[in-house]
């Protein structure tokens, strides 16, 4: 099976996209959610293809995955990462971000979940090398 493929972002949606990588990537979780659930509800606004808007759940889900993480809250650790694979999966890179290695990051996020030996503000999301 092909990876999915993004189309590009018009002007305001990429500003929501990197608004929301500059916060996540400063550890901001709660505010990159905030920041992505904008581009979000644009998308779906202009009926984007389907698997864009569950692109962008997919990281606002992964922010919030973090954050559990940062706060050492287990079930929501568990309950975040269970729908963080659903969406990110299929995908290899969109928008210049490495989706999948973002992907197997998180994994081990998820897999650290009660024994907290990883630091979430330490996560970068990677971006795809051109």
């Amino acid at each position: 099976m092909e990876p999915y493929s993004a189309a590009p972002l018009n002007g305001e949606e990429g500003r929501e996209l990197h608004e929301g990588l500059a916060l996540f990537d400063e550890g901001k979780f709660w505010h990159a959610h905030e920041a992505w659930e904008a581009l979000w509800n644009r998308l779906k606004q202009r009926q984007a293809p389907s698997e864009e808007i569950l692109l962008v759940q997919g990281f606002i889900q992964t922010a919030a995955l973090l954050l559990h993480h940062q706060r050492r809250n287990e079930a929501g650790v568990e309950k975040q990462w269970t729908k963080v694979q659903s969406k990110l999966e299929g995908w290899s890179t969109a928008w210049g971000l490495d989706v999948a290695l973002h992907l197997e990051t998180i994994a081990n996020y998820a897999a650290d979940n009660g024994r907290w030996t990883l630091v979430a503000a330490d996560h970068q999301f990677p971006r795809t090398r051109v």
